[in-house]
């Protein structure tokens, strides 16, 4: 909770509203459960700022058996219902993480170049999003065509 002080409610709907839309991955189901009560209250109204279509795929349980129903038991550690332990799963995380190393690494090493975004875009307000990735219209950026369907020449 102390977290939550760290933003004003206009930084935090922009915060929701950009992370909808510049997110590079689409989500096909999010489902939470035993979150604290008081955040139910902050999830809830962070769901009226996105669209329907992601608050549809968006579902918070109160109860581990409300879960079971919307999660593979074989998905949960043992002490959820599943058959692992949590301590293998961790485990087995990690090591895939460290097979990973080298190239999640290597994230640190992109940039972006904000000379190509409006000021507005840099400072992240919601509208920019609308107005399209380049100022004044232009689309001479390293960035062509559409993520949803990528055209290839």
């Amino acid at each position: 909770m102390p977290f939550l002080t760290l933003f004003t409610p206009k930084e935090a709907v922009r915060i929701v509203k950009n992370g909808e839309r510049t997110i590079p991955m689409r989500h096909k189901q999010i489902v939470g459960f035993h979150a604290h009560p008081s955040l139910n209250f902050l999830l809830d109204w962070g769901l009226t700022l996105v669209s329907e279509k992601i608050r549809k795929r968006v579902t918070v349980l109160a109860s581990l058996d409300d879960a079971h129903q919307h999660i593979d038991k074989h998905c949960l550690p043992k002490e959820y219902g599943g058959d692992i332990p949590l301590e293998d799963m961790i485990k087995s995380w990690i090591q895939e993480l460290r097979g990973l190393q080298e190239q999640i690494l290597s994230h640190d090493k992109m940039e972006v170049q904000l000379a190509l975004f409006s000021e507005q875009a840099r400072v992240g307000a919601v509208s920019s999003l609308k107005n399209g990735l380049f100022p004044n219209g232009c689309s001479d950026g390293p960035i062509v065509g559409s993520f949803r369907k990528l055209e290839v020449d």
